[in-house]
């Protein structure tokens, strides 16, 4: 039996809307709502429910800034079947709420045993209002996504389904001040809620406001919006209830007239609203939203790390610091943002002593590094990951001072971001003159501290070395610590950009399987040539930095050859000999995961599968049974494998001999083979010399970020003996 909730009255109708908001932050909806003289209220999970005129309806839509949409129930019914929702949708009164002229679109949430999927649900309300009209007037609505004049939104709760008018047309989290795509900020509402939850708002009496990480500025907007008392509404052109038949243009002209004339004159309003963030993209789209919501001599943002920014801080006045800092998706993110959050607490129990702090996390382990005791934490959702919001009263009785007296940078810290720094400038110029992006900047240079860091554009990768048994683990991670702590500012990179793996052997099919499922993906270039490198999924990054040089040997050599590139990897080699004018070039290896790599690398480059061929396939099996022929072949076979891919176990120091005389059985009498392996001890086969001509050109195979390590891999250039 369908109930029906709403219907066209008199003048004096009342409304009983369900005002939805994110998690969380019911109450202060509830508390907002009743600041604007809306009070018969109750509320539930992640919603408010009104009971209201027409007036008050609009001052919901208008003033609500935690508000993400207003709803009208229209009607109420249970179902059995998918015929039932049909029925119970035809049989409302439509008419008393839009017409058949009137473009609409049908939002459907939930499912049952009957509606099995929203879209369904969604296609069987459209057919039923079309239905009505069509009966009524012989014609029926055109839908239209994308701001249609009224909006339909279907709830179905097990056998339940409520059908609601959207008033608000789309989410009230859209002000109208911030174009929307490519970043994926903190929502408009959320920072409004937060920063109310905080005791932000208009006439709050606190004159200071500070964001240390503020992203695209959302926070600060929120604020300077509510103190200056600009309605949230009033910059949005789309409302859904303006094609809705009970709209009154009047009453809501009324209101946008009366907001307009609430607005108070920034230069009476005492309140400074200072931000800053390191990253460029980050403070561009700050100040372009500030200037579209027309704060730009309100807000000050600055593209400065906090920890170097001078912020402008009237003593003895009241203020608030709040952001929302990067969380951190795995472990070794973590690791790299506790010194992100060290700093952070460190300076605002430093710099903003008596003033309130408000952090947004999705990590409790981060959150503790701040050196106070929250007074509470609020549980949101932010972007659909679970998050808490937790507030500081930075007063000297919850202040952990014996915390705040350790250092951050501690002296080993220090000694390590010193030898961080001198290594970059000493690689500068040689970076610089070869236009390099990858390239690793230490390498356990210092023995205690056993990492390599490798640098990718603005990211750093940090393999932390197995330590010997010998070695206590506390202080091993540690040492950790204080070297990730320096690499965002010896490296002048977002702590964010720092991706910390621990580096063990590994064989066989582990060398194949994934740390991680962030897809974490970028492309980087190298001698005119372009790769994708993920830094973060498995232990290595598709492009092995200590084979530059011998890349570049390939591209020098490959002019009109056919290149085969064994082992290929992610056939990077394969591509710089593309670069270098190869006429084919065939790769093979027998993952699955890296040929898949390696076609997208050689599609990244623009090369054609034609000439560029990629093959799934055992190497040693694939060389028994080739009868090709090739000008040049590179060879870089794992130290070990047990794969159950392969029939047999491939042991580098046992097998290259007959792997090396399989190849070389593939290449042409004048062509040469490029042969490399990473075995540190490997000592080649003295009769292979007897039948080729060999030359080892390791020393000649590192660049000077691998002058340290040149034992990660030996290179041999194979050639046919010359016939008398």
């Amino acid at each position: 039996m369908s109930t029906i909730l709403q219907t066209a009255d008199s003048e004096g109708q009342t409304y009983a809307l369900e005002i939805t908001c994110p998690l969380g932050l019911e109450n202060v909806l509830e508390k907002e709502l009743h600041s604007e003289g809306l009070t018969q209220t109750r509320f539930g999970e992640g919603q408010v429910k009104l009971t209201t005129n027409l007036e008050g309806m609009y001052k919901a839509c208008l003033w609500s800034r935690v508000a993400t949409r207003v709803m009208l129930p229209i009607a109420n019914f249970k179902i059995d079947s998918a015929d039932d929702l049909y029925d119970a949708i035809r049989a409302i009164e439509w008419s008393d709420h839009m017409s058949a002229t009137n473009t609409i679109a049908i939002d459907c949430h939930g499912t049952n045993h009957h509606i099995r999927n929203t879209q369904f649900g969604a296609v069987r309300t459209k057919d039923a209002i079309a239905d009505y009209f069509v009966d009524l007037s012989g014609e029926r609505p055109n839908v239209e996504k994308v701001q249609p004049d009224v909006r339909v939104a279907l709830r179905i709760k097990r056998e339940v389904v409520t059908v609601s008018i959207d008033l608000s047309g789309e989410s009230m989290h859209r002000r109208g001040y911030r174009q929307h795509g490519g970043m994926a900020p903190l929502k408009e509402n959320l920072a409004a809620g937060l920063l109310l939850r905080a005791g932000w708002g208009r006439d709050c009496g606190l004159t200071q406001l500070i964001d240390p990480m503020c992203g695209s500025g959302t926070f600060l907007v929120e604020a300077a919006m509510m103190s200056l008392d600009i309605a949230p509404g009033l910059g949005r052109n789309y409302w859904g209830f303006k094609g809705w038949k009970q709209h009154d243009h009047r009453v809501w002209q009324q209101l946008m007239d009366f907001a307009k004339n609430r607005k108070k004159d920034p230069e009476t309003l005492g309140i400074s609203f200072q931000g800053t963030d390191r990253e460029q993209k980050a403070i561009a789209a700050a100040r372009e939203c500030v200037k579209r919501a027309g704060l730009t001599n309100v807000i000050d943002v600055s593209m400065t790390p906090f920890q170097e920014h001078e912020f402008t801080i009237k003593e003895d006045m009241p203020g608030l610091v709040i952001c929302n800092p990067p969380y951190g998706e795995r472990m070794g993110d973590e690791m790299a943002l506790i010194a992100l959050y060290r700093q952070l607490g460190e300076w605002v129990v430093t710099h903003a002593r008596g003033w309130q702090f408000m952090m947004l996390t999705s990590n409790d382990h981060l959150a503790r590094q701040i050196p106070v005791r929250p007074e509470k934490s609020t549980r949101v959702i932010n972007g659909g990951i679970e998050c808490r919001a937790y507030l500081f009263p930075l007063l000297n009785g919850s202040i952990k001072e014996d915390v705040v007296a350790q250092s951050v940078m501690s002296p080993g810290a220090q000694m390590f971001a010193n030898r961080l720094q001198k290594n970059v400038k000493k690689m500068k110029k040689w970076v610089d003159k070869n236009k390099l992006q990858c390239y690793r900047v230490y390498d356990a240079d210092m023995p205690e501290y056993a990492v390599a860091i490798d640098v990718y554009g603005r990211w750093a990768h940090v393999q932390e070395y197995q330590a010997p048994k010998s070695v206590d683990p506390d202080k091993a991670k540690q040492r950790l610590f204080e070297a990730v702590s320096a690499i965002p500012t010896s490296l002048n990179i977002p702590e964010s950009n720092v991706v910390v793996k621990h580096r063990v052997r590994q064989s066989g099919k582990e060398q194949y399987e994934k740390l991680d499922q962030s897809k974490h993906e970028m492309i980087v270039e190298e001698y005119g040539c372009e790769f994708i490198v993920n830094l973060k999924d498995y232990l290595d990054t598709g492009l092995f930095l200590d084979h530059r040089p011998v890349r570049k040997l390939i591209q020098d050599k490959a002019n009109g050859a056919r290149f085969l590139n064994l082992f290929c990897y992610t056939a990077t080699a394969s591509v710089h000999a593309g670069q270098g004018g190869a006429r084919t070039t065939l790769s093979v290896d027998m993952s699955n995961t890296y040929t898949e790599w390696a076609r997208r690398n050689i599609e990244l480059n623009e090369f054609s599968e034609r000439d560029h061929v990629v093959e799934r396939a055992d190497c040693l099996e694939w060389l028994k049974q080739s009868r090709d022929k090739f000008d040049l072949i590179f060879m870089d076979p794992p130290t070990f494998s047990n794969s159950k891919k392969m029939e047999d176990v491939l042991d580098i120091q046992r097998d290259h001999g007959s792997l090396i005389r399989l190849a070389m059985a593939r290449l042409e009498h004048d062509g040469e083979m490029v042969f490399s392996n990473n075995y540190r001890r490997f000592i080649l086969d003295e009769d292979l010399s007897e039948e080729f001509e060999i030359i080892n050109i390791t020393k000649d195979t590192f660049d000077i970020d691998f002058d340290r390590n040149n034992k990660i891999h030996q290179c041999y250039t194979i050639k046919h003996k010359l016939v008398d």
